[in-house]
């Protein structure tokens, strides 16, 4: 992969579900300002990704944060039961992504609401993107790069048009807004930036990783934030905030009706097929590595890193597709959102506190490994506040989730020593 291709597998992992399913989900929450709401979660991605390039250069690894966290903490069972959750969360966003799409092709089709419908969809979107994989890195990078391309000059098109009917009305600031609100919505929509860490596992495949990871990462997020802040004050700017949360499922389709009709609509519901696609074909690319390493590193069983029709890691991934299906077809998308974003907020802190204690290897500065630090740590409280305020049900699947991963590496490291012995 060059330059331009790694840059697309993170563009590609964010510009999916991030805009077109969280957007609604921020508006509900931070109303006319979710646009502050994108470039806060943009800031603190940005900081992150600091810590990442630094680390993918020196230790590069297709387990990308797996590698990461072994090398600072050992491949013990802390580390361990992390590199499940980072698994299991990519799992989640996965069928974020998938959930997405059969969203946008029911509205398209004028089928909303047929469970059985989204399902298949769900189904054969996942089963696609598992095919593609089996053929290799290079077909997922060549295949992100014309979906990413497809994208961004649909929404790009979206913003020019969509800026000469933005009602500025619609823009201004309630008497009882609260910024808080737009903290809270910035952790929330942190999941629509998780993405860029992706660029990472692609280290073994890119050519000259220490020149181009780094400019793979910032670049990708700068890119994703530029389309974010566009799309949000357009959308916002042309649709009243109860037609937002109404439309939330397929929020920039509708927000195309104003402007060019019914023509519109479906124009903006392909543009959210090519972008949920490639979110899934980038986003299933990385995990898989990630199960790859964990298993080599005995932290999980060595069975999921045999061979399938030539895939290294084919094994793990068809698990990786059947769990992301299964995720798809029983949970909620507001729910997943919001999983989603605490455990990746949970492990980028992690990543970055890894940084920190490797920066000497890494040679990276202190006072920018702090900054990441301090922002995915103050979003992660600011989202856990919010959870714990309205007793949602995310914070105790949360819970769950990671207590289960730990739980699970605590058992397969003791048979591993009990067999040892």
């Amino acid at each position: 992969m060059g330059l331009w291709s790694a840059t697309s597998i993170g563009v590609g992992a964010m510009i999916g579900a991030g805009i077109f399913a969280l957007i609604g989900i921020a508006v509900q929450i931070a109303g006319q300002l979710a646009y502050v709401s994108f470039i806060i979660a943009g800031i603190i991605a940005a900081f992150t990704s600091y810590s990442v390039s630094k680390l993918a250069v020196k230790f590069p690894s297709k387990g990308g944060r797996v590698e990461y966290l072994n090398r600072a903490f050992g491949k013990g069972i802390f580390a361990g039961g992390l590199n499940i959750t980072i698994w299991l969360g990519y799992t989640i966003v996965t069928a974020l992504y998938a959930k997405a799409f059969s969203e946008y092709a029911a509205a398209l089709l004028g089928m909303q609401g047929h469970s059985l419908f989204l399902s298949l969809m769900s189904i054969a979107i996942v089963a696609l993107f598992i095919f593609i994989n089996f053929a290799g890195s290079a077909l997922v990078g060549k295949s992100e790069l014309v979906t990413v391309i497809a994208k961004i000059g649909i929404l790009l098109l979206f913003c020019i048009l969509g800026f000469t009917t933005v009602q500025s009305s619609e823009l201004s600031v309630s008497k009882s807004f609260d910024f808080a609100d737009v903290m809270f919505a910035s952790g929330v929509i942190f999941m629509s930036y998780e993405g860029f860490g992706l660029v990472a596992n692609t280290a073994e495949d890119v050519r000259k990783p220490s020149k181009n990871l780094p400019k793979a990462l910032f670049l990708s997020i700068c890119i994703v934030m530029l389309v974010y802040i566009l799309t949000s004050v357009v959308v916002i700017g042309n649709l009243s905030i109860p037609e937002i949360l109404k439309a939330k499922e397929y929020v920039l389709a509708e927000a195309a009706r104003p402007l060019l009709g019914e023509i519109g609509f479906d124009i903006m519901a392909i543009a959210a097929l090519f972008s949920t696609a490639s979110a899934i074909n980038a986003t299933i690319y990385g995990p898989v590595n990630m199960v790859h390493e964990t298993a080599k590193a005995n932290q999980l069983p060595s069975f999921l890193v045999k061979k399938i029709f030539n895939h290294k890691s084919g094994i793990a991934l068809l698990v990786t597709g059947g769990l992301v299906i299964l995720i798809t077809i029983t949970l909620d998308l507001e729910a997943i959102a919001e999983v989603g974003s605490l455990v990746f907020l949970m492990i980028y802190t992690l990543v970055n506190i890894a940084n920190f204690k490797l920066r000497r290897k890494t040679k990276s500065k202190a006072w920018l490994v702090v900054l990441g630090i301090a922002g995915t740590s103050f979003a992660f409280a600011a989202l856990f506040y919010h959870e714990l305020q309205k007793q949602s049900l995310s914070l105790y699947v949360f819970f769950g989730l990671v207590l289960l991963c730990f739980i699970y590496e605590w058992i397969f490291q003791r048979k591993n020593l009990k067999n040892q012995d």
